[in-house]
C-alpha cells in the first residue's frame, strides 16, 4: 500500500483509496488483500501494539474506492453500529453501458442469493426468502465511455448496487458476472465507493471522506 492510497487517518481510524481487484480481507485462496497491506504499513510506522485493523465494512474485490479501519477496538464498535444503524452515508459511481429510462431516481426490489453461484437474484415483487432492498441515483452524464451514475443505496446487501443496475438492464462494465461487457482492466469493475459521511467516533465531528474514481474509467465528474 501506497501513502497516497491513504484518505484520512489519526489516533483510531484510516480511511484508505481501495484499488479495484484486492480483497478487504486476507482469504486462504492467496489472494493480495487490505488487511495484508494495512497490517505491513502499521509495522512500517510501528504503532503501539494495542492497535488493531478494524474492518468497519465491506467493498467488494472488484470495486475500488473509499475503505475505513478502525485503529482501537471502541472505535471499531462505534462504526459497526453506525453501519447497523444506517447512519452511515455512502456514495457509489457506476458506470454502465445503458442508461435507464429515467435520469433519476429510485429502484425499489427484492433481492435474494444464489449461493452456488455466488451472485445476487433481484425479483420484482415479494418473495420467499428475498429482502427488500433500494437505492436512489442520477445519471451525471453520457459520453463515448459511458454512462455515469451517482447511487445512494438505502440498504446494504450482498452485490445489490451491481444486481440492480443489472436488474434494469444496465450492467456495470465490467461486471460480466451480471452481464455487463469486458474491459481491459483486470479483476476490476467499474463501480467505486466515492464517499463515506459518519461521526468520528471519538471526537462526534461530522466526516467527509471522498476518492476520486481510477483514471482508467475516462470519465470526470461534472462540474
Amino acid at each position: 500500500m501506497q501513502t497516497s492510497d491513504i484518505l484520512y487517518e489519526d489516533s483510531s481510524i484510516i480511511a484508505i483509496n481501495k484499488p479495484a481487484g484486492i480483497m478487504v480481507e486476507s482469504s486462504p485462496a492467496g489472494f493480495s488483500s487490505i488487511e495484508q497491506m494495512i497490517e505491513a504499513y502499521f509495522i512500517d510506522i510501528r504503532v503501539s501494539q494495542n492497535t488493531i485493523i478494524g474492518i468497519a465494512h465491506r467493498i467488494d474485490r472488484p470495486v475500488s474506492g473509499v475503505l475505513l479501519i478502525a485503529k482501537k477496538r471502541s472505535a471499531l464498535k462505534d462504526l459497526n453500529q453506525q453501519f447497523a444503524d444506517g447512519k452511515v452515508r455512502k456514495t457509489y459511481y457506476a458506470l454502465t453501458d445503458q442508461a435507464p429510462e429515467k435520469k433519476e431516481g429510485m429502484l425499489e426490489h427484492f433481492i435474494g442469493r444464489d449461493a452456488s453461484a455466488k451472485r445476487a437474484v433481484i425479483y420484482p415483487k415479494p418473495k420467499k426468502g428475498a429482502i427488500a432492498c433500494s437505492l436512489s441515483y442520477k445519471i451525471l452524464n453520457e459520453t463515448s465511455n459511458g454512462v455515469l451514475w451517482e447511487i445512494h443505496p438505502h440498504t446494504g446487501k450482498y452485490h445489490q448496487i451491481r444486481a440492480q443496475l443489472a436488474h434494469v438492464g444496465a450492467p456495470i462494465k465490467g461486471d460480466v458476472t451480471y452481464g455487463g461487457k469486458i474491459i481491459s482492466i483486470k479483476d476490476a469493475i467499474l463501480l467505486h465507493a466515492g464517499k463515506l459521511v459518519f461521526t468520528h467516533p471519538f471526537t462526534k465531528e461530522e466526516m467527509r471522506i471522498t476518492a476520486t474514481f481510477p483514471t482508467y474509467w475516462g470519465v470526470t465528474l461534472p462540474e
